[in-house]
């Protein structure tokens, strides 16, 4: 790894007095930065955001751009929950959850939850804002209002957010789906929006660089796919699921970051009976993956070779005594179980005994709204915008609880 120029690492290379400053400071505190990654992301997020309060070095480290990326590329992917404290609050919170840590048997402690910031838009007549994307340790937001809808990015380590412009001619459009992924070639992150005409089958696909305050319109690429859902980042691509618009059939929709072009994507050789199944994408063990749930079991496909259509794979079979149709996988944790959301509370499923557990962790939300997996980042939105013009607001929320 290329040695990162700290803030807090100035000193002479003859200067005897910072030599002997030096060789007074703790051990740890002496280590190369390559050894400071490998023990930070062996860290729990919660202790880490702790680590920033000890000292001037370890709260540089935490906030130098080279330092930040290298620790997302280390750090494992935990799982973010959306959701109410109580059945009758109104503002949802953000929670990260590490249940390989957890018993899930008995009520666990909340040292295996972290609550995050939660953005707190300056909106009246807001309906509620949700999450349409996951990147890298970055949320995009949708805010529905009476007003109009408003799209955000966000880290919710850091709490920094930052207001996305408005197209300059959006039109009239329907509400449409959104993807927000990185290309690492450009180093880029990017926005894209997929929106139906009210009037007119064709539909308007758009995006942003993120910062650079213009959207643009890379014409009708998608006119024949009918998007359905908002997409799944994976290795540089977006992934929708869609329907042919000539017969109806299912696809699995797929778009380049860098070149901004879109490609259809194999299905796996199952059955995919549109009146019968619901089929979702996802992300498993850095593989794209299709969950097909039906009324007696959800099957679990996974893409290990990325385009290659024999290269589809059942990976798992789940059999749900609760009925497959109001259960939604969340997450494969390490110790062989499935966490699943079922009517908005979590449990966790064991294929071996087909047992469903409902999960008891302090402080998490009673009602669960959404969860998506997140890698936890410092890395700051000032250092993917930088260099670029910064049309909306970037601030610090204030709502922290931790």
């Amino acid at each position: 790894m290329k040695k990162t120029k700290l803030c807090c690492t100035n000193r002479a290379p003859n200067d005897e007095e910072g030599e002997e400053e030096h060789d007074q400071k703790p051990y740890i505190l002496q280590l190369p930065d390559h050894l400071m990654v490998q023990i930070f992301c062996k860290i729990t997020t919660k202790t880490l955001i702790q680590c920033k309060r000890v000292c001037k070095s370890w709260r540089c480290w935490l906030a130098d751009p080279q330092f930040t990326r290298d620790l997302l590329s280390r750090t494992p992917a935990s799982l973010l929950v959306s959701g109410f404290r109580t059945p009758t609050s109104k503002d949802t919170g953000h929670f990260f959850i590490d249940l390989d840590r957890a018993s899930i048997l008995n009520r666990a402690s909340n040292d295996v939850v972290l609550k995050l910031f939660s953005i707190k838009p300056n909106v009246q007549r807001s309906r509620r804002i949700h999450i349409v994307g996951s990147c890298n340790g970055f949320l995009c937001h949708e805010l529905l209002s009476e007003v109009s809808n408003q799209l955000y990015i966000s880290n919710p380590v850091t709490g920094e957010s930052l207001t996305l412009p408005e197209p300059t001619n959006p039109g009239r459009t329907s509400p449409g789906k959104y993807g927000f992924g990185f290309s690492p070639i450009s180093n880029v992150y990017k926005v894209v929006r997929i929106r139906y005409p009210i009037k007119g089958s064709e539909e308007q696909a758009m995006v942003l660089n993120v910062g650079s305050g213009i959207w643009r319109d890379i014409g009708g690429s998608v006119n024949s796919f009918g998007i359905t859902d908002n997409g799944i980042y994976l290795n540089g691509f977006l992934h929708w699921i869609g329907r042919r618009r000539s017969e109806g059939s299912l696809l699995i929709c797929a778009f380049n970051i860098e070149s901004e072009h879109f490609r259809e994507l194999p299905l796996p050789p199952c059955s995919l009976d549109l009146k019968k199944t619901r089929v979702k994408l996802g992300v498993l063990k850095g593989w794209l993956c299709l969950i097909i749930s039906s009324r007696v079991k959800i099957n679990v496909w996974v893409l290990k070779d990325y385009g290659v259509k024999e290269s589809w794979t059942k990976e798992h079979e789940i059999r749900d005594p609760l009925g497959c149709f109001g259960t939604e996988i969340l997450k494969f944790t390490g110790k062989g179980k499935v966490l699943v959301s079922h009517l908005s509370h979590l449990h966790a499923y064991t294929p071996a005994t087909m047992g469903l557990v409902w999960v008891e962790v302090d402080e998490l939300p009673a009602m669960v709204v959404e969860a998506w997996d997140l890698i936890p980042s410092f890395v700051s939105l000032k250092d993917i915008t930088k260099g670029l013009e910064l049309p909306g607001t970037l601030c610090q929320t204030l709502l922290c609880a931790f």
